[in-house]
Formats: structure tokens, C-alpha cells, sequence
């Protein structure tokens, strides 16, 4: 993971308590990112968290960092209220760095809103996911061609997104994609195939169904097609390519449902959010 110095950064730990409820033993903030305090829907004690971007959208120079540890025992949804915009950026570039740790017995569901690069914006993300066995972790990571309603579809400049997951400080995922409309028609076939958004979920567990691939794949479609399969036996990987958005979201919504189900034996939630209409 390169390392930079942030201007942003949110920085947790979680844990639960006597009481059975999680809370967060450390809490750390820095403008322009921000955390609210736990919501509690499930009746287990699982906290929902989320993170905001009270300057509405990621800027030039942005340099943010998210570091998230989930400890033995803790279980926690971390998650945002909205999509994360990237400006147009004309002379520099924004990046955007999240180092999660999931220690075992602990359960994370790390499902940010999708990204959103504006005409000209220049974006780096990188994703360090470190989870030792007998952990849960649930993540997604969902791009936008732009903001499509005024014209711009694929006007960003890159939009590159590095994903590594680790089991027990071993490497045995590392997605690189690297999108520069300028150099390549992204809409053709074998890239995404006219589609204009696309992502992937990633969920590691000790205990997964050798089936549950299946059923995700059967909620492929028209509108947003994915599929499913095992890089192990504990980690299954999810691609998603589709035209809307709010499509890709509602699908999105249904493979966490059948994850959780099937992983933690309770249905997903249905979180407060808002939408850009794109």
C-alpha cells in the first residue's frame, strides 16, 4: 500500500461490549471525511456506521484515508449516505486509500455508495483488505461512466481502482483496473459491452455454502448482468456490469441479502440513503 499523507482520514476500531452491542473503541476523524455515531437495526447489536463528505464531493489534491479494524467478536456495517463525486480536476489528481482489517471472530460489511468521476477527473483508489480465518468480511466496489444526464458518459481522464485481499498476511486477490476513456472505447464488447456502470463485491467466510454462487448468478439479467464465482473456498468474488445505476444498486442489494443469509443467517437491511440522480 503506497503510503501518502492524508488530509482526510477516519480512523476505527470496533468492539463489543458487556451488553452485546458494538460500539467503536476508537474513533477518529478529520475533515473532509466524518463519522456519525452507531445505528443499531438488527437486534444482535450490529452497528451501522456512516461515513460522510461534508465538502459533498472528493477534490484535486484529496489525499483520504480510511482505516477500519474489526476485533474479535465485533460486527459492524460500514457504509455511506450517498455516492462519492470526483470534480473535475485540471491540474492534479485526487486519491483515496482504505485499509480494513478483520480479526477473527470478527464481522465487517464494508458497502460504500458507488463512485462517481466527473468529466476530467483524475482518480486513484486503492482497497487493502486483511482478514485472518475464522473472519467475515463483506465489500463492494461500484463505479458510474459519470454523470450521464448532462453528457457525460466516460469524460473522466482515469478512474484507477487497486483491490488486494489478504488471509492470514498471505495474498490471494489482487484486482487491478485501470479505465482511461481517452485511450480505449470502454463501451465495446468484451469491456462493458454498452453498459455504463460495473464493480465487484467481494465476501470472505470460513462457512460459505459451495452453492451460494449459484443462486447469486441466477439473479443475473437484461439490465445488469453478473456473475459469481470462487478464487478459494472461502472467498467468492461478484462482477456486476450494468446501463443504470439504480439498477446496479437494487442487484447489489439483493447479493448482500443472499450473503447474509446464507453467511450470517439474517437478511439484509435496508439503510437510509440518497441519491444523485445521474
Amino acid at each position: 500500500m503506497t503510503e501518502m499523507k492524508p488530509n482526510g482520514k477516519i480512523s476505527i476500531v470496533f468492539r463489543r461490549r458487556s451488553d452485546g452491542k458494538i460500539y467503536m473503541a476508537k474513533q477518529y476523524y478529520k475533515l473532509p471525511l466524518q463519522i456519525l455515531k452507531p445505528h443499531y437495526y438488527d437486534e444482535d447489536g450490529t452497528a451501522f456506521v456512516y461515513s460522510l463528505n461534508p465538502a459533498g464531493g472528493i477534490l484535486q489534491h484529496d489525499r483520504l484515508l480510511t482505516e477500519i479494524v474489526s476485533e474479535p467478536g465485533s460486527d459492524a456495517v460500514f457504509t455511506t449516505p450517498g455516492n462519492s463525486k470526483y470534480y473535475r480536476m485540471d491540474e492534479d489528481y485526487a486519491k483515496v486509500v482504505n485499509k480494513i482489517t478483520v480479526k477473527s471472530g470478527g464481522i465487517l460489511e464494508y458497502l460504500p455508495e458507488h463512485n462517481v468521476p466527473f468529466a476530467e477527473a483524475k482518480v486513484y483508489q486503492e482497497n487493502e483488505f486483511r482478514v485472518e480465518k475464522g473472519a467475515v468480511l463483506f465489500a463492494s466496489d461500484m463505479v458510474t461512466s459519470g454523470r450521464a444526464a448532462n453528457g457525460e458518459v466516460f469524460k473522466y481522464d482515469i478512474y484507477s481502482s487497486k483491490t488486494k485481499i489478504y488471509v492470514d498476511d498471505k495474498l490471494v486477490l489482487y484486482d487491478n483496473c485501470k479505465m482511461e476513456p481517452a485511450r480505449e472505447n470502454l463501451m465495446k464488447l468484451g469491456l462493458m459491452d454498452g453498459k455504463k456502470s460495473n464493480g465487484s463485491m467481494y465476501v470472505y467466510a470460513d462457512n460459505m455454502d459451495s452453492g451460494l454462487k449459484e443462486e447469486i448468478n441466477k439473479l443475473s439479467s437484461e439490465s445488469v448482468s453478473l456473475a459469481a464465482g470462487n478464487i478459494t473456498p472461502d472467498l467468492l468474488v461478484v462482477r456486476f456490469i450494468g446501463d443504470s445505476i439504480m439498477d446496479m444498486v437494487k442487484v447489489t442489494y439483493d447479493v448482500w441479502d443472499l450473503c447474509r443469509r446464507s453467511i450470517l443467517g439474517k437478511p439484509a437491511v435496508r439503510l437510509r440513503k440518497e441519491f444523485s440522480i445521474l
